[in-house]
């Protein structure tokens, strides 16, 4: 028997108001407030209720699944719908679905003893934070078993690692995505690493999550002052009059002044994401983490002397029109026949058969990939220089705000190289010193790298590639490791991003946690695609004909390059058109 759960579920919502002093939910007791690590309460509250006398064996599974959607993790209503040792083994952020719609799941009686339900996924998120994008309809399913205890069914077998199922409209007021934070090698700055977590003791899980060690993706290019197997006192974190009091067990601290100011920047950092957060307080085994010139807790990295790295200064984007290259200026949106801004560099033309134009960060020269896809070249001044370059098949290149030239190809010389940089500050008429270098990735062996662009800090790079025929489409994120801090050596391991796109032309990042591409996912047209390092993708309005992509200023100033030779450019949830383009190079974009 198949049925779509019953409507009068939704209507047995409990609503909350915060200030109340609590109050009465129809299938609990009266709520008491958040628990410790928890932050401040939010102003409304949902509960739903617990079992009703007589339910049959699909209200029983519909009820858990929908109890489990209850705001700061008050599952006493869920585990109702359990056995006792059911209750007792389930965990509410095991793996969490967070499905496509706000449409109930169905429900299925396979047997008397055993319930189906299905769902449309957009995504699960893992017992880690992992986020992981469901290409669109995908159907996800779990089976329980249920028998009857004192008369009544209970669910007596969950899907192993089953946490939560979300309904869309539900997903931001229960689980959002938040950066753990480590610190670079190669820099003075900080390294995010997105997770998704529940908004419920997020103080506790954001802590929680930053004892974890470096991640794989991010090995060699980036580091923790966390003590390895360091442990929160009493497994939690308070948050009284807006301080986060983090106490942490460990048998040792990294000696050092240095040492004491990142430990300080990552949990500051990290827990202020918290909005019940102000200030942090910091202790080792009871003993507070002294700085020069701290009174107790700190509240922003300038307090702890974490003095990051400044962005680097970015010369102003440039248009190609037919070969002729000239400055852009961004606040011409929807001016058909823009002109180039008085007083502005000058280019050399650039014909439209070297393709995929690249602007280094000062703007003092161009790269594009010649006429035929087997090599690259740059353009410096008035001149032109072929890189020297021990591959074929190159992608579109691009450059970091380190001073490195990017492209990827596939080596000739058999040791399987698929990427390579070029030193933009050695002479490029010297043979030797402007030759393209190799980058090691062994994951990328076998594979065609479309494009690789380096985060607006250089400490990542996402990279587009394909099999060589074309299929098996990735987007992955890597942390970059380099000798000395500058030159790119080696790539660590991938962490895919994006899994849910079928193609992807063109990428830009639009600030340190989220990228840009035309993408295509199932079923849909070719369109402007966010990607999140955190793994989520979300489409946004399509630009027709699109073949090119980049971002002036984050998600609200993108523009695309058409067919048809026309920039547009968005203006709220549409695009305009901004004149004539074949090109569009943004720096270090």
């Amino acid at each position: 028997m198949r049925r779509r759960l019953v409507p009068t579920l939704l209507a047995a919502v409990t609503v909350l108001v915060a200030g109340c002093g609590g109050g009465l939910s129809t299938g609990g007791p009266v709520e008491q407030g958040l628990v410790v690590g928890s932050g401040d309460p939010p102003d409304i509250r949902v509960f739903f209720p617990g079992p009703l006398p007589g339910a049959n064996q699909e209200s029983i599974v519909a009820g858990f699944v929908r109890a489990g959607a209850a705001s700061d993790a008050a599952y006493d209503n869920a585990r109702a719908f359990l056995t006792t040792a059911v209750s007792d083994d389930w965990n509410p952020d095991g793996t969490i679905v967070l499905l496509a719609d706000d449409v109930p799941p169905s429900a299925t009686l396979l047997d008397p003893a055993t319930v189906r339900i299905t769902a449309e996924a957009a995504g699960t998120v893992d017992a880690n934070g992992r986020h992981t994008a469901a290409a669109p309809g995908t159907t996800v399913t779990a089976t329980f078993g249920v028998s009857t205890v004192g008369g009544e069914w209970r669910i007596s077998t969950l899907p192993k690692g089953f946490g939560r199922w979300i309904a869309s409209t539900e997903v931001t007021r229960l689980v959002q995505p938040y950066a753990v934070h480590y610190v670079s090698t190669s820099r003075r700055a900080l390294v995010p690493d997105v997770r998704w977590f529940p908004s419920d003791k997020l103080a506790t899980r954001l802590a929680r999550a930053q004892l974890v060690p470096v991640p794989d993706h991010l090995a060699g290019a980036a580091t923790t002052a966390v003590p390895a197997g360091a442990r929160l006192l009493g497994d939690a974190v308070s948050v009284e009059g807006g301080i986060a009091t983090v106490n942490l067990i460990s048998s040792r601290l990294g000696a050092g002044e240095a040492n004491r100011q990142n430990l300080w920047a990552q949990f500051v950092r990290t827990l202020s994401q918290d909005t019940a957060v102000t200030r942090v307080a910091l202790s080792v085994n009871g003993v507070p983490v002294d700085l020069d010139g701290l009174d107790g807790t700190a509240g922003s990295l300038t307090e702890v002397r974490f003095r990051e790295t400044p962005p680097a200064a970015l010369a102003n984007p440039v248009v190609r029109r037919g070969d002729e290259v000239v400055v852009f200026d961004p606040a011409g949106l929807g001016q058909q026949e823009p002109r180039q801004p008085a007083g502005s560099r000058t280019y050399p033309a650039v014909k439209q058969s070297y393709r995929h134009l690249a602007l280094s960060p000062d703007g003092t020269e161009l790269a594009g990939v010649d006429p035929g896809g087997d090599g690259i070249s740059r353009w410096k001044g008035t001149n032109q220089y072929e890189v020297p370059l021990d591959g074929v098949d190159v992608g579109n290149p691009s450059y970091d705000t380190r001073g490195f030239l990017w492209m990827g190809a596939v080596g000739e010389g058999g040791d399987g190289t698929r990427l390579w940089v070029v030193a933009t500050g050695a002479n490029p008429a010297d043979p030797t010193a402007a030759a393209a270098q190799p980058v090691q990735a062994d994951w990328l062996k076998g594979r065609r790298v479309l494009e690789s662009r380096l985060s607006p800090g250089g400490d990542l790079v996402a990279v587009v590639s394909t099999l060589a025929n074309g299929s098996d489409l990735r987007v992955d994120l890597a942390g970059v490791m380099r000798a000395g801090g500058s030159l790119p050596q080696r790539l660590a391991p991938p962490l895919r991003i994006g899994s849910s796109l079928q193609r992807a032309t063109g990428l830009a990042w639009l600030d340190d946690r989220t990228l840009v591409t035309l993408g295509v996912l199932r079923g849909a047209p070719q369109q402007p695609t966010v990607i999140g390092i955190g793994g989520d993708v979300r489409a946004l309005t399509p630009a027709p004909g699109g073949v090119a992509i980049s971002s002036t200023g984050g998600e609200r100033d993108l523009w695309v390059v058409t067919n048809k030779g026309r920039l547009l450019g968005r203006a709220g949830s549409q695009w305009v058109d901004s004149g004539p383009a074949t090109d569009l190079a943004v720096a270090a974009g």
